[in-house]
């Protein structure tokens, strides 16, 4: 498989670009060009801050429990960039990315300045509607919404798990103002289903609903979860359900888990299907999320999770104290400069007894030293080689400690290359 758009650049000639470039007007005009793939397809498109990922594994696990084709499109990529495409749960390959390279090309891929996300959008719309022509796709945003590359089609539902502070450089600074990108996903008359508490945050999702008229379901209003000795209980106006068993840990997943229950709901209900609690819980409990407190190893216990901005962090940490308190903690680290890093470190010294701070190969990367120096607890380090310092960490380990590594989702891409 390709680790990257360069190794498959040197099968197939193409040109793209490796940059942020916020906006539509690409997209619609080389969609367009290669018959609107998006518009052939049944879709849920999955914003927020936090949880979406989780949120979208959920639904897809439950979905194909159902006996449906489910497609998904989700970013950054888990380790190769044909696992960010996938149909029941198997890769899009080599082959495949090839054959769509091909058939852009020809229709003017190179004229249409496309950057790398948005060429992987139009590669995965084309894929679930020409090649692999699925009953639903689960497209995850790529960044805010509004703007976003995955957001030129309508969808038979759209979920906004939480607005936090993430991207602020490219979103804005106020939890209103990413609230409004956010919120950008919601089409008209199309339900929303968001698990936003905060006020400020609903009333502009809430607002925007109100624009589009589009029905909206929040969480704690409209529909509710509780954690009952380790399972998950759920309430809405139709369904009322208890002892359902979740495969993925920590509080905020039955946050995440209580979101695709709703949009099942919803979904049976658009579809003329069968409610049916069964299949409901199975495929609750055989969901999978790569790189979210993903146990890589039991002893001693080395633990992935890409908690990447001060919301993540907040629920990693009440995580670890949950599960390993007995437990020493070293703390592998490292994070893109545009996330507020000084925050995110203060959290995690509450847990750690060791932080090794490290960067990696990404234009937006925190250099390993500058993070260092925001830190102050007594027992620290840094190496800007992310190799050599997981083998650093490697070596702190005994039978009484837990590895945490952690930080951008990017860089749980690279340390999965060598501990998957």
């Amino acid at each position: 498989m390709f680790l990257s758009f360069k190794d498959l650049q040197e099968q197939v000639s193409f040109t793209i670009k490796n940059e942020i470039n916020l906006g539509l007007n690409r997209m619609l005009q080389f969609l367009d060009k290669v018959g609107n793939p998006q518009n052939q397809i049944q879709v849920v498109h999955i914003g927020g801050t936090n949880g979406k990922g989780s949120t979208l594994r959920f639904l897809e696990s439950v979905l194909l429990e159902a006996e449906l084709e489910v497609g998904v499109f989700h970013s950054p990529a888990y380790r190769f960039i044909n696992d960010q495409i996938s149909v029941n749960g198997t890769h899009i390959t080599d082959k495949e990315m090839m054959e769509i390279i091909h058939v852009f090309n020809k229709h003017g891929l190179e004229e249409a300045g496309l950057t790398e996300f948005e060429l992987q959008t139009a590669m995965a719309f084309y894929y679930f509607a020409t090649i692999k022509k699925v009953d639903v796709a689960l497209i995850e945003v790529g960044l805010g919404g509004r703007e976003d590359s995955t957001n030129v089609m309508t969808p038979l539902l759209s979920i906004i798990t939480n607005v936090g502070h993430d991207h602020i450089g490219f979103l804005g600074t106020s939890v209103e103002e990413i609230a409004y990108h956010k919120a950008g996903i919601i089409k008209r008359g199309v339900p929303v289903i968001s698990g936003e508490r905060k006020p400020a945050a609903k009333e502009v999702i809430q607002k925007e609903a109100l624009l589009t008229e589009s029905p909206v379901y929040f969480i704690g209003e409209d529909f509710s979860y509780q954690m009952e000795e380790g399972n998950l209980s759920f309430q809405s106006e139709k369904k009322n359900m208890k002892e359902i068993e979740l495969s993925l840990q920590g509080e905020h997943q039955a946050a995440n888990a209580s979101l695709a229950i709703m949009a099942y709901v919803l979904l049976m209900d658009k579809w003329n299907m069968k409610y049916e609690e069964c299949v409901l819980k199975a495929g609750l409990l055989k969901a999978a999320h790569p790189g979210r407190f993903e146990l890589v190893q039991k002893e001693p216990p080395i633990i992935l999770d890409g908690a990447h901005n001060e919301e993540a962090v907040d629920a990693l940490v009440n995580t670890i104290k949950m599960n390993f308190s007995d437990k020493k903690v070293v703390v592998l680290f490292s994070a893109l400069k545009d996330k507020p890093i000084e925050l995110m470190v203060r959290k995690l010294e509450h847990i750690a007894d060791e932080i090794i701070f490290t960067s990696f190969n990404f234009p937006r990367a925190a250099r390993a030293e500058d993070v260092f120096q925001v830190s102050s607890i007594k027992k620290r380090e840094f190496d800007e080689d992310w190799k050599t310092a997981l083998q650093t960490a490697l070596s702190r380990l005994d039978d009484n400690s837990v590895l945490l590594i952690t930080g951008s989702l990017y860089f749980i891409s690279e340390i999965r290359t060598i501990l998957i």
